[in-house]
């Protein structure tokens, strides 16, 4: 699903932000990648999300080649890579159910199975009874909630999850990877988060990469957090 193969991406300031990263992914695979400030973690989701080009080696994600992809070519890779950030990114004055059916407007899905997908993620992600609410009137925990449907309404291969319990109190955090576990287990999409959050990867165990500096140190199959 996810191959990177002798990965480097330096930046103008000299800042060597990837350093000959070797990884391999497999489909339905759930793994933590792991890192204190400037390990390369955000770059590394760049050059998934194709938002950069790594100055060598190759990104492969589900057989597309992401650093040859031409620039009007971005877009619709990108509708096969779900991506969630810790501040939510709703639109304010969209309501839940328009917010997540907006991700399908924008991929020219027909308006009926708009209607019958949002609600299937709705149920997902637990939250029909707030369909017709607007984001200031959730919880941070809902909003990440929301966010989370909004990524897998267009059923991606692969959910980026980046820092997504980042702003939540430690209930709403064990909410939060709760409904990526089922995500995982019943879409069978592939996850990548992203997290500071000793005490969920210890809690949830599965697969851990530490990055620092650029290199990848640490990589487990058998999960748990190695200290930084």
């Amino acid at each position: 699903m996810i191959d990177l193969k002798d990965v480097s991406k330096a930046y103008p300031n000299g800042v060597h932000a990837l350093n000959h990263v070797n990884l391999h992914i497999d489909k339905g695979e759930f793994v933590y990648v792991i890192g204190a400030t400037g390990s390369g973690k955000s770059t590394l989701i760049k050059v998934l999300n194709g938002e950069i080009v790594p100055d060598e080696g190759t990104v492969i994600v589900g057989g597309v080649n992401v650093g040859a992809l031409k620039h009007r070519k971005v877009p619709y890779y990108r509708r096969n890579v779900g991506c969630v950030f810790q501040d939510y990114r709703l639109l304010p004055k969209l309501t839940v159910y328009e917010n997540i059916a907006f991700a399908l407007e924008v991929v020219g899905m027909p308006r009926k199975q708009i209607r019958k997908r949002v609600m299937e993620v709705l149920d997902l992600v637990d939250l029909k009874e707030k369909a017709r609410s607007y984001p200031d009137e959730l919880s941070g925990g809902q909003q990440q909630r929301v966010t989370i449907g909004r990524a897998i309404a267009n059923k991606p291969m692969v959910l980026i999850a980046d820092e997504p319990t980042g702003n939540l109190d430690p209930e709403k955090s064990l909410e939060i990877i709760t409904l990526l576990e089922k995500i995982n287990k019943k879409l069978d999409t592939t996850i990548m988060m992203v997290t500071h959050d000793k005490v969920l990867v210890d809690r949830f165990k599965k697969r851990t990469i530490m990055l620092d500096k650029g290199y990848v140190i640490h990589d487990s199959n058998r999960g748990g957090y190695k200290s930084l």
